[in-house]
């Protein structure tokens, strides 16, 4: 019966958790989105952005898989984002054939105003905390990231582009 009980309150807790995440997310991402908004970028466009801040430099062909797209569509994606100059095309030294891309300063800089809105708002919150409550969500958060981090681990490590 203990059991029971204990199950029961860890998936209370458990959704008080994800409500709280949930809230938090929407009120940061708020401002992401009137960031990018004003940026004349598709959602495909940011996506891949992202992806190549997340992964550094990567083949055409790995793009399109971790986009689940097809080469053509994200040939255009990234064509676009060249001229932008927000992404630069190369190729590998050791098979020219091989289009690689990469964020070029431009690119960098656009991907950090896009975090930095939602750091700025997490910053303002905090203001309304005292040290001690601080030092908890610190305390918790860390404990989510490490969890997560273990989580990227285990997939990566099922993960066959890895």
């Amino acid at each position: 019966m203990g059991a029971v009980q204990d199950d029961g309150k860890r998936q209370r807790l458990a959704e008080r958790l994800v409500d709280a995440v949930e809230y938090l997310n929407r009120q940061t991402q708020t401002g992401k989105l009137d960031e990018w908004e004003g940026s004349d970028m598709t959602i495909p466009q940011i996506k891949t952005l992202v992806l190549l801040e997340r992964m550094g430099p990567l083949r055409m062909g790995s793009i399109a898989v971790y986009m689940d797209r097809a080469l053509s569509a994200t040939t255009t994606v990234v064509d676009r984002l060249v001229a932008k100059d927000l992404v630069r095309r190369g190729s590998d030294p050791n098979d020219r054939r091989v289009v690689t891309c990469e964020l070029t300063d431009a690119g960098r800089g656009a991907i950090d105003r896009f975090w930095r809105v939602g750091r700025d708002r997490i910053l303002l919150i905090m203001e309304f905390l005292t040290e001690a409550e601080l030092e908890i969500a610190v305390r918790g958060v860390e404990l989510i990231r490490h969890a997560d981090e273990d989580l990227q681990r285990a997939l990566a490590a099922a993960d066959p582009l890895e």
